[in-house]
């Protein structure tokens, strides 16, 4: 990696210099982070550890200016991790690919318009609401138009989702039509969209597919797990078998450890030790080979699923969001509507329709030094995932730039997928992914102020009351509970934040009946905190 970086580098220089000085500029920008996380319970689980870690990134955007009209803009991240978990000083372990470089397009202005081409931002329209910004591969065409007191923009993208074959159309497509018209005072726009999606994946689907590579991957583990007890093994292969266990490794070093010990206790004649050791490792082979029914059922269930409706499907989905953001002294409004409508194909089953919908509406005033804030978001669930309908709009669009509370809305704390014991929150995994609390949706009403003590230094305080949209008949409960997030920002210099935020959940009895099928389970306890801060340099 450090020769191809290196290579890199001096090809860049090679051209700078190639180019006389007049005709090329380049500018850097760009941000430096260091940031802490600490969970109480990840799982919602009394068996909780608490998680607590820090991790850094880099990240550098780099704008060579070949004329007024023309430009290439690249973006790198590098050392993206936990701290010292790669190039470490004290076991000498370098991460050989610390930089990911993520973006890379040009942008050419035209007498006709602006094109941009290339691996860009995308997933991201009017408010942060329902956004997901990810880095897309796309061609953009944006025209300027003047009117009246502000200035309207028309906007067509056409954006590569995935290259699934180069030989047959094979592949998952997006297209956009947009237009913005923005003031002084606020700015308002309409986006539609197409996706064409030539292999695709129903929430029905997605779930048989995960079900069935965690079963299969359990039946080759405990196969492996039962030869190897079965046979001596020297203790350097001992990392490859941890791997084949993953959630099991626990249990299998107890049983091999215990394995062990009886081996040298029959050998030095200590026959009590011997068995006790014996009897040890035989409930530790247990905990695994107990596990195996229930994966085996959901087996069984993934591929009555695929029997019936295939493994993938071709979906033609449409988009309009049309949203408001404006500022009219210290009043501030806004709002946004995501609705998706649309048709899944199977190649032997009857068609399935898509229709889900979010939206948010906020009010804010501003009375200086204290700002306040109040709104109702709702997202629509569908937790039936065999029926003729896929009314989730989170399998579409999670929406995990809006973040409006900590625990319930962001990624950034690493419980999205492990909250009620791997029922996640309201953004789960990302798009299309086997969610649970993304999928069931919610409805969500928060409140909350912001106080400037300095113009440095701001205190905050939200509070959001939530439920899922829809959760199956039978037991379960919808009281997601109320989250309290308490942030401290301060300013230190024009460049350099500190930010900080202590998030409480006090969650509903959703989170234990969603965990265990309809019944509450006292494993489960939803009272749960998360502690984050940010020291945040930008150029």
């Amino acid at each position: 990696m450090k020769k191809v970086v290196m290579f890199a580098l001096l090809s860049v220089f090679v051209v700078g210099m190639s180019i006389p000085a007049s005709a090329l500029e380049t500018d850097f920008s760009g941000e430096f982070y260091v940031e802490g996380i600490l969970n109480s319970a990840p799982n919602m689980l009394d068996s909780d550890n608490t998680s607590d870690y820090r991790q850094m990134r880099l990240r550098v955007q780099t704008d060579f200016k070949v004329s007024d009209h023309l430009k290439l803009t690249t973006r790198f991240d590098a050392l993206e991790k936990v701290l010292s978990s790669k190039d470490s000083a004290f076991d000498n372990n370098l991460d050989e690919e610390n930089i990911d470089f993520d973006r890379a397009y040009l942008t050419y202005i035209s007498p006709i318009g602006m094109f941009e081409v290339g691996r860009m931002k995308g997933v991201v329209w009017g408010t942060t609401f329902c956004d997901d910004e990810s880095d897309t591969d796309r061609i953009k065409y944006t025209v300027p138009i003047e009117m009246g007191e502000g200035k309207l923009y028309l906007a067509a993208v056409a954006e590569k989702v995935t290259e699934n074959d180069t030989m047959i159309d094979d592949d998952n497509d997006k297209y956009y039509l947009g237009a913005v018209y923005k003031t002084q005072e606020y700015s308002t726009g309409l986006l539609s969209a197409m996706y064409s999606f030539n292999k695709f994946q129903d929430p029905g689907q997605k779930f048989a597919y995960d079900a069935l590579t965690d079963s299969y991957e359990n039946n080759k583990n405990l196969s492996s797990y039962r030869n190897y007890l079965g046979t001596n093994v020297a203790q350097d292969e001992l990392p490859s078998y941890i791997g084949w266990y993953g959630a099991n490794a626990k249990s299998a070093m107890t049983a091999k450890a215990y394995a062990e010990a009886a081996a040298k206790y029959q050998a030095a004649g200590k026959l009590p030790e011997a068995q006790a050791a014996a009897q040890a490792a035989q409930a530790a082979k247990a905990n695994i080979a107990a596990d195996w029914p229930t994966k085996e059922f959901a087996a069984q269930s993934a591929l009555s699923t695929f029997a019936t409706r295939g493994s993938t499907n071709d979906a033609k989905v449409y988009l309009l969001s049309p949203y408001f953001q404006g500022k009219f002294g210290n009043l501030s409004l806004e709002g946004e509507l995501d609705y998706v409508f649309g048709t899944l194909e199977y190649a032997s089953y009857e068609d399935v329709d898509v229709e889900g919908f979010a939206y948010f509406v906020q009010a804010g005033y501003d009375f200086s030094p204290i700002a306040v804030q109040a709104g109702f978001a709702h997202a629509s669930g569908d937790s039936n995932y065999s029926d003729d309908k896929v009314e989730s709009i989170g399998f579409v669009s999670p929406g995990v730039d809006w973040e409006k509370l900590f625990i319930l809305n962001s990624d950034y704390h690493g419980l999205e997928s492990s909250l009620g014991n791997g029922v996640g929150n309201h953004v789960g995994a990302g798009f299309a992914t086997s969610s649970t609390a993304m999928l069931d949706g919610y409805q969500m009403f928060y409140a909350g102020l912001d106080y400037s003590i300095t113009d440095a230094i701001t205190l905050g305080l939200i509070a959001g009351l939530s439920k899922a949209d829809d959760v199956p008949a039978g037991g379960y409960d919808d009281d997601q509970g109320i989250e309290y997030d308490f942030t401290f920002t301060w300013a230190i210099t024009d460049n350099l934040t500190y930010k900080a935020i202590a998030a409480y959940l006090d969650g509903g009895d959703y989170w234990t009946t969603r965990a265990s099928g309809g019944v509450v389970d006292p494993t489960v306890d939803p009272e749960i905190y998360a502690l984050f801060h940010r020291l945040t340099l930008t150029f």
